[in-house]
């Protein structure tokens, strides 16, 4: 019966954090996107005086099945799934996007080290997962009277980041991603 409390208990916690992260995100004044015939992730122009910041989280083989919370100015924006991504629009000026280095984040992708870019009026920019690892090196397990190696590092994450022109061609990744409105 003890059990059954801690579970929920917990279920209740993990759902209060979700709920949590979900209302804590900043607003995005982007515009709808759209999908060209095919499928194919067509970029919406940045207002005047602004510039686009698309952020995307493809399938690969590194990436969490869980949202990755997203931090823009070291403020909340989303929690970002995998196979998604969402779009911002920034004033000129220096900007960082990231994730908060919390247990939670390095547990799902890593160290998070947030990606800083200077913005500029006009352009659009595509920031997509970069990860690394550090300090790589084995650990070893005894099963019965058989050693085990294991092979371990501590994992880092950034977004890299991709200026362009507002009519030059996206990075191909973005064709196979669904958008996500941020909040």
């Amino acid at each position: 019966m003890k059990f059954l409390n801690v579970a929920s208990a917990l279920s209740a916690r993990l759902l209060a954090v979700g709920l949590a992260l979900h209302f804590l995100t900043a607003c995005s004044s982007i515009h709808n996107q759209t999908v060209a015939a095919g499928g194919l992730f067509v970029p919406v122009p940045p207002k005047a005086g602004y510039a686009t910041v698309y952020i995307g989280r493809p399938y690969t083989f590194h990436t969490s099945v869980f949202a990755l919370p997203i931090q823009v100015d070291d403020k909340p924006l989303m929690s970002l799934p995998p196979g998604q991504y969402t779009a911002v629009e920034l004033a000129p000026g220096p900007h960082s996007v990231g994730s908060p280095n919390e247990a939670w984040t390095r547990a799902i992708s890593g160290v998070p080290h947030p990606a800083k870019f200077a913005v500029e009026a006009g352009k659009v920019y595509y920031l997509l997962p970069k990860g690394w690892a550090e300090d790589a090196g084995y650990s070893y397990t005894m099963v019965g009277s058989v050693v085990v190696p294991q092979k371990t590092a501590v994992g880092h994450s950034t977004f890299s980041v991709q200026a362009a022109a507002a009519s030059a061609a996206p990075p191909s990744e973005f064709d196979r991603l669904n958008y996500t409105k941020a909040p």
